[in-house]
């Protein structure tokens, strides 16, 4: 039960700390992607995606640690959330940083 215990404050020591960092660099880049396409749909689906990704990330941050919280044996399945969670971001800040490059590539044409 104790290494459970600690899994548990590991995942809770890193994940807050990367959601927060990433939160802000999730915002950072879906800002400047929606500046430079605002008025296309784009921009509004940009602005969606950011949104969306921020509410569910927390959302499910907070489920998470209560569960584990509550339950340090929740520990197993809150460990393959956080691994898909954190597959899921990357992707999606990949998808901004490409549309980012691209917009940039149209504005220069």
């Amino acid at each position: 039960m104790a290494y459970l215990i600690m899994i548990r404050n590991l995942i809770l020591g890193i994940g807050w700390p990367v959601l927060i960092a990433g939160s802000i660099i999730l915002f950072i880049k879906g800002r400047s992607v929606y500046s430079m396409v605002k008025t296309a749909l784009v921009g509004k689906i940009t602005k969606t995606l950011v949104f969306t990704m921020l509410i569910e990330m927390y959302s499910l941050g907070i489920v998470c640690t209560a569960y584990m919280l509550a339950d340090p044996n929740s520990t197993y399945l809150v460990f393959f959330v956080f691994l898909t969670w954190f597959v899921v971001f990357v992707s999606s800040l990949r998808v901004l940083m490409k549309a980012e490059a691209e917009v940039r590539k149209m504005m220069q044409k």
